[in-house]
C-alpha cells in the first residue's frame, strides 16, 4: 500500500501531513470473508498567531485519546448497521458481520497554533462479496471499497461516550471549555468516509501481478503459495485520473479575537490484493473484479480504457520505423564501402614517433601530419 505526504506552508511554519482514507485489502480464492483495513486520517489546526484566550489555553497543551473497540464494545452494533445501510446505497452486495476500531487522537499546542491529529482504523469483516464462483474462477464485488457513514457512531469507552465519526467529540473530552465555543461546521465533518476510493473507476487503477510464489525454488527463500498474487492500486497522481492534490477547508471564528480553523487531508489511496490473475469490468452496471487462478483474465475493457488495438498499432509503427532506419543505414554503409575511404588520403601523411620524455617512457603510439604542413609539423 502506498502513503501520500504533503507539506503546507503557514505563517506559523511547516505543518504535518494528513491523508483522507487508506484502504488495504486481500481477497483470497474460496475464502468466504475478508477483513480489509480502512484508515481515516485528518489534521485540524486552530491558529492563534495574535495571541488571545485560545493561545493561553492551548499553548503547551499535550493530550491523547486512544482506545480499541470490538463487538463487545457498546455501540459497535450500530456501527455495523450503518455500514450495511451504506453498502446497499452504493449498490454493493457485500455484508458486514462484525467490525473493529482503533481510535487515536493527539492534541498538541504550539506557539502559534494547536494541531489535532485524528487516526481511525476501521476493520470490518465482509462477507457475500463474491458474486459467482466456478472452477478456478470468481466474480467479486468491488463497490464495498467506498464505504462511508454520515451519521453519529457513539461508542462507550474508558473516556466516556465518544462519537468516533465526529472530530469535535474528542475535543469535548480533551478541552471541553474550548470545544463548546468551536461551533464551526468543518469540525463536524464525518471521519469515516472512503467514498473517494469508489469515485475513481477501476480501469484507472494500476494492476500488477507477483508470481514469486510459483517460481521453482521460492520455498528455499520462505516464499510459499500456489498461485500468483495480483495487486490493484489507485497509484500515484497522474494525467488521466484528474486532480488529486491536497484538500483544505478553512473557517474563521470570532471569540475574544478572530481565530482560523483549518482542516487538511490529502487524496485517498487504496491497494487490494487478489489470489490469481485479475481484471475489472462491469456486471449489470456495477464494477466487479474477475479472477482466474491459472491464466490471465481476458475481459472486454471499459470504453474509457486506452484501446489495445491502438497500442498494438503504435508498436507496429515502431517496428516499421526501425526497419526503415535499418535499411537506410545499411545502404549508407554499402555506399561507404564501395566509395572507399572518405577521409584524408594516407599518401599525404607523414608519420613520426611520439615524445620520449617523462622518464624515457615510450609507447608504440604514433602521430602524423600532412605533407603540406611538414614545416610546421602540425599533428592531426
Amino acid at each position: 500500500m502506498k502513503s501520500v505526504i504533503f507539506v503546507i506552508m503557514l505563517v506559523a511554519g511547516i505543518v504535518p501531513y494528513a491523508s483522507a482514507a487508506q484502504l488495504d485489502g486481500a481477497i483470497l480464492y474460496q475464502q468466504e470473508s475478508t477483513e480489509p483495513s480502512f484508515q481515516f486520517l485528518r489534521i485540524v489546526y486552530i491558529e492563534y498567531p495574535n495571541g488571545g484566550d485560545l493561545s493561553e489555553s492551548l499553548r503547551g497543551k499535550n493530550q491523547i485519546i486512544s482506545f480499541e473497540a470490538d463487538s463487545d464494545t457498546p455501540g459497535m452494533g450500530e456501527l455495523v448497521s450503518s455500514l450495511n445501510k451504506n453498502l446497499k446505497e452504493i449498490s454493493s452486495s457485500a455484508v458486514v458481520t462484525d467490525a473493529k476500531i482503533n481510535y487515536d487522537v493527539i492534541l498538541q499546542g504550539n506557539e502559534n497554533y494547536a494541531v489535532i491529529e485524528y487516526k481511525i482504523q476501521l476493520i470490518p469483516m465482509i462477507t457475500n462479496h463474491v458474486l459467482t464462483t466456478g472452477f478456478e474462477k470468481s466474480t467479486v464485488d468491488a463497490n464495498w471499497r467506498g464505504i462511508s457513514i454520515d451519521e453519529p457512531i457513539v461508542l462507550q469507552t474508558a473516556y466516556g461516550k465518544v462519537d468516533v465519526n465526529n472530530p469535535k467529540s474528542a475535543l469535548d473530552i480533551m478541552i471541553p471549555d474550548i470545544s463548546e465555543n468551536l461551533n464551526v461546521s468543518i469540525m463536524e465533518m464525518p471521519l469515516i468516509d472512503a467514498s473517494g476510493i469508489l469515485k475513481l473507476p477501476l480501469y484507472k487503477w494500476h494492476s500488477l501481478f507477483d508470481n514469486t510464489a510459483i517460481i521453482p525454488g521460492a520455498v528455499e527463500y520462505k516464499y510459499t503459495g500456489e498461485h500468483v498474487i495480483t495487486h490493484y492500486s489507485m497509484g500515484e497522481c497522474r494525467i488521466g485520473i484528474g486532480p488529486c492534490g491536497d484538500r483544505l477547508w478553512t473557517e474563521d471564528i470570532e471569540l475574544d479575537k478572530k481565530y482560523t480553523i483549518r482542516m487538511v487531508e490529502s487524496s485517498d489511496d487504496a491497494t487490494i490484493s487478489f489470489e490469481g490473475y485479475v481484471d475489472s469490468t462491469h456486471l449489470d452496471g456495477v464494477e466487479v473484479f474477475h479472477t482466474n487462478l491459472k491464466s490471465p483474465v481476458t475481459q472486454k475493457p471499459d470504453t474509457d480504457e486506452f484501446p489495445a488495438t491502438v497500442m498494438y498499432g503504435m508498436a507496429g509503427f515502431a517496428v516499421i520505423g526501425g526497419t526503415v532506419m535499418f535499411v537506410m543505414s545499411d545502404r549508407k554503409l554499402k555506399k561507404d564501402k564501395n566509395g572507399g575511404q572518405t577521409g584524408v588520403d594516407p599518401t599525404h601523411l607523414v608519420a613520426y614517433d611520439t615524445s620520449s620524455s617523462s622518464g624515457g617512457y615510450k609507447t608504440n603510439r604514433g602521430e602524423s601530419y600532412l605533407v603540406s604542413n611538414e614545416k610546421s609539423k602540425t599533428p592531426l
